[in-house]
């Protein structure tokens, strides 16, 4: 995919995968909900949350999302870069309220409890990836020759 078509599939899709570092130098991988930001991914998470200590030991993630099924429809793209955590209240809010919102348009919402957001806010942090690489992959390029 050329970027542009990197961050479609992006925007189209809610949930990937995050990956930081455990303390023990092993991946830790967590399935979260996320933003598309100028290019940036915005993931939001207690800030007690594992992965927020990992993040807070050394600033770099990758994120995942894909479409791993059926074999010849498979897309995916994965970015590696450098994050930065905002405890920010007003930021957590407006990552928060844009994230529910968009995930609301793409779905009845059904399975999504209500919160009340700004209540949570003071506890959570949004964090910011900052790409340094972008990977791709469409498998319907392949027109069935793998």
């Amino acid at each position: 995919m050329t970027a542009e078509e990197a961050y479609a599939f992006l925007e189209s899709q809610r949930f990937g995968v995050l990956g930081t570092v455990g303390p023990d130098g092993a991946p830790h991988m967590v399935n979260v909900g996320y933003l598309v930001d100028d290019r940036r991914i915005v993931v939001t998470s207690f800030a007690a949350a594992q992965k927020v200590k990992n993040l807070e030991r050394a600033a770099v993630a990758t994120f995942l999302v894909e479409i791993p099924w059926p074999y010849h429809q498979i897309q995916g793209v994965m970015i590696t870069g450098n994050t930065r955590i905002v405890s920010d209240v007003d930021t957590v809010v407006d990552v928060t309220t844009r994230m529910r919102a968009k995930h609301a348009e793409m779905s009845d919402h059904q399975g999504t409890p209500e919160i009340d957001i700004a209540r949570h806010a003071p506890r959570r942090v949004a964090v910011y990836i900052e790409p340094v690489r972008l990977r791709s992959w469409d498998h319907r390029r392949l027109d069935g020759v793998y």
